[in-house]
């Protein structure tokens, strides 16, 4: 019954995904044009708005951003190119918390929290099909599976959560590797999936994890992210 429960409310919540600022991330430079920001893998952000460091910023379609102006949408960006109203600056939280877990949100990406699906999902833009969902679901029986069932029987309920969530693609992808990898915050089991999906390969890396009170998942769509070199960083680094 304990085990059901789990593998129950894994696959509700997996539906979601068809339906302060991480350590390792880009930086700020200046040459003579203006400002711009580099992401971890050689990127620029450009074409619009991204927040970084809590505030949001337009970068034009050459990657710099706009200072002292009004944006191309009718906005007021002061002397940094921070977006202002009335002369405040307007900020937001670099960080979203679910139960049982915090996750840091990179810099450049959109973040959407879903409370009815105990669910975050982050993306470069709003046009980018790449992106990754954080599922966080409280469950009071794990504590007592792993003291008197073991890890093990975890390791075996993450297997059929990742399972019965990705069944539904089982057509276009395919499980291709699974490994147990430990970071500061535990151990994760990682499951590795590739396919094609309209003639297009697809790479989809899938982590679980075990608190006393949740099961935890990340879901990354379309491999690591502009931000990251692997996967296994935004884990070590964003998620607590």
């Amino acid at each position: 019954m304990r085990r059901r429960n789990i593998v129950t409310m894994a696959l509700a919540a997996g539906l979601a995904l068809s339906a302060s600022f991480c350590s390792f991330a880009g930086e700020w430079k200046q040459d003579a044009k203006g400002w711009f920001y580099q992401n971890t893998d050689g990127s620029y952000l450009s074409d619009g708005w991204y927040w970084v460091g809590g505030r949001s910023y337009y970068f034009n379609s050459q990657g710099y951003c706009l200072t002292s102006a009004t944006t191309p949408d009718g906005y007021t960006v002061d002397e940094s190119g921070a977006w202002t109203v009335d002369g405040v600056v307007q900020e937001k939280a670099t960080e979203e918390v679910l139960p049982g877990t915090k996750v840091i949100v990179p810099n450049g990406y959109d973040c959407v929290r879903n409370d009815e699906d105990g669910t975050i999902e982050l993306s470069e833009n709003k046009d980018s099909v790449q992106g990754i969902l954080i599922i966080s679901m409280q469950e009071e029986d794990i504590s007592y599976v792993k003291s008197v069932l073991g890890e093990q029987y975890l390791k075996e309920i993450s297997d059929l959560a990742v399972t019965g969530i990705m069944s539904e693609y089982s057509d276009m992808i395919t499980l291709v590797s699974s490994s147990t990898k430990t970071f500061s915050t535990g151990a994760w089991n990682y499951y590795l999936y590739q396919g094609t999906v309209k003639q297009e390969k697809v790479s989809i890396d899938f982590y679980t994890n075990f608190t006393d009170k949740d099961m935890r998942m990340v879901i990354f769509l379309g491999g690591p992210g502009r931000e990251f070199a692997t996967t296994d960083e935004f884990i070590e680094n964003c998620i607590r």
